[in-house]
Order: structure tokens, then C-alpha cells, then sequence
């Protein structure tokens, strides 16, 4: 079958989102339905913390109509995932359950960064130019109804990715109870929104950015009333256009925008507060246009579902975003960038070499990202960094990787030292088994690969990578004059939990260079 029907499901923070369509192998996308209906959940959430099962009634009502276009069209495959509303209630466990069990649809809870990483994974479809406009410089502005995420690219890679939590519907659930008439009401806004934004990166760089790409924040319902008034069909707009609505409805109330541009209700109290986020933005780049691909997080999951159907693996087209990523946190911390760069292309080495042995494939990118911010406890102490890493690494978002996968490069990182894990460590305990074992095995390399760098002088380079019976022979090089005392010592300390995990005794082989020109 060159075709299969596939479904995506975004349960967001302020609508509720399905998209069915055929999928071919090759990528191609024909769209069969695409549904998107508001939803409470956001309010409720950003007002009370959690959310209330009469609005979880409602959202089942959804979700089983949702089923039946399943049954309609043929679907083969769904995927059906929860932001920022879900994930932060207090009672998301049991809100995810009570769906499961009212609709038989399983519902995933994703992390900020795992949002991210698919809404890229739109956005790098919907437009053949992004490698251009990343290339050239490009900030990239999602505008969600619980935050805004901020991402930032340079000579095509990602410099930085900064998550706020000050969406469109968050502030307007802010300033509920403030009057919309009141003539300073966008002037209140202005203030909050520019302290919210303080922090952020881009508005401290020095360097600038030639492009926008702006994303989500009823960017869609912007456009449609700037194309109606000009009669325009496209994916971008000017900032002329931009700001003269902007300056239209800056002191309107939101009946005269729903009655002057014919926009619901739900949305008109949302429009202003996006589009005085993307104006910010907009002041601070060097283009007088804002691209709009008019994407959603579902259109994401569709390529993500794609990859898994025809591909069978996850594909690594984003892993360098990911890599940057955890390098652009790694520099915030002040880290050794030479030792971790060592560290990371020895780690990588053993990795790739003994896949016989640790049967590991996708964990490949978290030993890399450990090895980045393994020595980001530094900053705090030197006594100790490597459970001040531990405490760093897991509060971190790192662009791509899920809550779970973040814990687990943070335990990673944590035992690169001599202090090995224990099934009485707590941080070690709380991971699921599964995840525990994986973690064992990344832990007895990257030990491994630290000690080889121990004096972070780039003393030795790995050569060859060899098991002979119960051995594993580590063949290096190193300069004739070098003294590499410390690294075999460290070495030979680290190697007895490489033994304790995969039962094989690790042999550091020195060779130095030119001696064969000496004798």
C-alpha cells in the first residue's frame, strides 16, 4: 500500500485540534479532514491549577467524534498528545486516565522542548527555505496559549532555544479582571510582557537576526485579515501591514474586533496580546517582513508519525538542533568547551564501536549531551561538581528531549566521576528500569571516555576500539613526551564498572607517537 490514512491529535491549552489525511511514503501529505474547536482547559489551568472534570467531560465528547472520523476514513495510525495546560495541572494523571478511559484514546504528555522539537519539525517542511533563512539568520517566535518559545539561528545552526511562560492566553487570563476599555490597558500589557521578556536571549544579544518566523498566536487569523483588506494569498507579511492593524486594534474592545473583522469571540481576546509579542520581535530584526507558515503542533506529529510508519527509526535531522542546544546551555555554565569536546568524541568512539555489546541506538544523542554538560556543576563548586551537574542538568529544557530523557543524561553526567550508581541512589532508584539499565551502560562508557581526557590536555587519541574474549582493548596514541600517568590511572579506576556492566575488563594500549622513528 503506497498510501496510509493517518490521524494527529493536539489536545492544546485553548483548542483542541485533530488533522486526518493520507500519507506516502515519501512524505507527501493530502489532507482529509482538519478539525479545531476551543476548549477550557487552559483556562482552568492557568486559573486554578488544575482541570475540572466537567470541562474533561467535554473534551471526551470531543475526542469520541474524533474516533468515529477514525472509523470513517480508515485511520491506520494516531498519535494523540497534551501541552502546557495538561501537563502543568495538578491532576494531569488522572485527567489522562479518565480520557483514556471514557474515549479508549491514549494520550501522550509532552514536554516543552518535545513540542518544540515537532513544531521545528513543521516548520522545516512547510517552508523549502528554511535552510536559507537559518543559514542567513533567523529567530523563530512560537507563540502558544500557556508560553512563548524563543529560538534563535545562526550560519544554519541553533544558537539558542528559551521557553516563557507568557502565552497569549495565559496574559489575557492575567489581566481577567482589568477593564478591556480602560485606555492603558495596552500600555499595562506592554509593561508585563517587556518584563517577562527580559531574560530572553535574543533582546540581550548584540548580533541581529536578518529573518522572523513566526508561528502559532493566531498568526493564521492575523494574516487572513490583512489578506482580506489586501486581497493577498501568501506566507509572509510586511511590517507596514502588521503595524497598521496593529495600530487599528490597539484600542479596541474585542466586541468591535469581533464585529469589525468578524472574529470569534475566543480569538479576538487573544489577538492583541500575540501581536504585541510578535511586534517586539519584529523591532529587532533586520527584514521588514514576518514569515508565517501556517503550521500547528499536529503537523509536526503527522511527520512524526511518518518517520516511524515508512522510516522505522526516528530520524536525526534534528539532532544537531539538539546538539547545539545543550552546547549554547553548556557555555551559559562557563564549562571547559575543549575537555567536553574530547570527552565527546571519545565517548562517540566507544559508543559507535561496541553497539555489539550495549545494543543501544537512538540513546546515542544523550551520551553526546552529557558529555556536553557533564562538568556544568563546575560553576557552583568543584567539590562535588558532579552532583551539582546532576542538580543543573535536570532543571534544564533541552530542545528535543522529553522530562524522562533530560533525567537521564542529568544521571549520566552525574556519575562521569569516580562516585559510581547505586540502586540505593534516589536519583538512580526513581528511573524506570528499562531507562536504569540504558543509563548503566551510557554511565561505563562516558567514565571511560572522561578518564581518557583527564587532565583536559587532549593528551590521547583513540585509534582502534577491540574486543578480544573477555577484553576490551583500547589501542591510543599520545605525544612522545607526554605524560599520560594521570589518564591511565584514572582509567583503570573507571574501568571496574564497565566490567560490573557488561562483565568485560577495559586495557588502555598506549602508543607513542614517532617512537618507531626513535629506534
Amino acid at each position: 500500500m503506497s498510501k496510509k490514512v493517518v490521524a494527529a491529535i493536539d489536545l492544546g491549552s485553548h483548542a483542541l485540534r485533530m488533522k486526518v489525511g493520507e500519507i506516502s511514503k515519501s512524505g507527501l501529505f493530502y489532507e482529509l479532514e482538519n478539525y479545531r474547536k476551543i476548549n477550557g482547559v487552559g483556562h482552568d489551568t492557568f486559573t486554578t491549577g488544575k482541570v475540572s472534570f466537567n470541562t474533561v467531560d467535554k473534551i471526551c465528547d470531543e475526542l469520541k467524534l474524533f474516533k468515529k472520523s477514525f472509523e470513517e476514513y480508515g485511520v491506520d495510525q494516531y498519535m494523540a498528545m497534551a501541552t502546557s495546560a495538561i501537563r502543568e495541572a495538578e491532576n494531569r494523571d488522572y485527567i489522562v486516565d479518565q480520557i483514556r478511559l471514557k474515549t479508549g484514546l491514549e494520550i501522550e504528555v509532552i514536554s516543552n522542548s518535545e513540542e518544540q522539537y515537532l513544531t521545528h519539525k513543521a516548520i522545516k517542511h512547510k517552508l523549502k527555505n528554511y535552510e536559507q533563512l537559518i543559514q542567513e539568520g533567523a529567530v523563530v517566535v512560537v507563540v502558544g496559549a500557556g508560553s512563548v518559545q524563543i529560538t534563535t539561528y545562526k550560519e544554519g545552526r541553533l544558537r539558542s532555544s528559551q521557553n516563557v511562560k507568557m502565552g497569549s492566553l495565559r496574559i489575557k487570563e492575567v489581566f481577567d479582571d482589568i477593564e478591556r476599555k480602560t485606555l492603558r490597558y495596552h500600555n499595562i500589557l506592554d509593561e508585563y510582557i517587556t518584563t517577562n521578556l527580559e531574560g530572553v536571549d535574543f533582546f540581550k544579544e548584540s548580533d541581529t537576526y536578518k529573518h522572523l518566523i513566526a508561528v502559532g498566536g493566531e498568526i493564521s487569523v492575523i494574516s487572513k485579515i490583512i489578506e482580506n483588506q489586501q486581497n493577498k494569498d501568501r506566507d509572509q507579511l510586511s511590517e507596514k501591514e502588521f503595524i497598521k492593524l496593529f495600530d487599528h486594534i490597539v484600542d479596541m474592545t474585542i466586541e468591535e474586533i469581533e464585529e469589525t473583522y468578524g472574529v470569534k469571540r475566543e480569538r479576538a481576546e487573544i489577538i492583541l496580546p500575540s501581536m504585541m509579542l510578535f511586534k517586539m520581535f519584529l523591532e529587532k530584526v533586520e527584514s521588514n517582513q514576518i514569515i508565517t507558515p501556517i503550521i500547528s503542533l499536529t503537523d509536526g506529529i503527522i511527520r512524526l508519525i511518518h518517520e516511524e510508519m515508512y522510516l522505522k527509526k526516528r530520524s536525526n535531522e534534528n539532532d544537531d538542533d539538539i546538539i547545539a542546544n545543550a552546547e549554547a546551555l553548556a557555555r551559559k555554565f562557563q564549562h571547559n568547551s575543549s575537555h567536553a569536546k574530547q570527552v565527546e568524541e571519545n565517548a562517540l568512539v566507544l559508543f559507535d564501536r561496541l553497539k555489539k555489546i550495549h545494543g543501544l541506538k537512538h540513546e546515542r544523542v544523550l551520551l553526546q549531551v552529557a558529555s556536553i554538560l557533564h562538568d556544568v556543576g563546575k560553576i557552583i563548586a568543584l567539590d562535588q561538581h558532579h552532583k551539582h551537574s546532576y542538580n543543573i542538568i535536570r532543571s534544564l529544557e533541552i530542545f528535543g528531549l522529553s522530562e524522562e530523557h533530560v533525567e537521564m543524561v542529568a544521571n549520566i553526567a552525574c556519575y562521569h566521576s569516580m562516585v559510581k550508581p547505586t540502586i540505593t541512589d534516589e536519583n538512580f532508584k526513581s528511573l524506570p528500569r528499562e531507562a536504569r539499565t540504558k543509563v548503566g551502560k551510557l554511565i561505563s562508557i562516558l567514565r571511560l571516555a572522561d578518564a581518557l581526557d583527564r587532565s583536559h590536555k587532549g593528551k590521547i587519541q583513540i585509534q582502534s576500539v577491540r574486543l578480544h574474549e573477555k577484553e576490551l582493548i583500547i589501542r591510543c596514541t599520545s605525544a612522545v613526551n607526554a605524560d599520560t600517568t594521570l589518564e591511565e590511572w584514572t582509567f583503570n579506576q573507571k574501568a571496574d564498572y564497565f566490567m560490573e556492566v557488561f562483565g568485560i575488563t577495559p586495557r588502555l594500549k598506549i602508543k607513542r607517537e614517532f617512537e618507531n622513528e626513535k629506534k
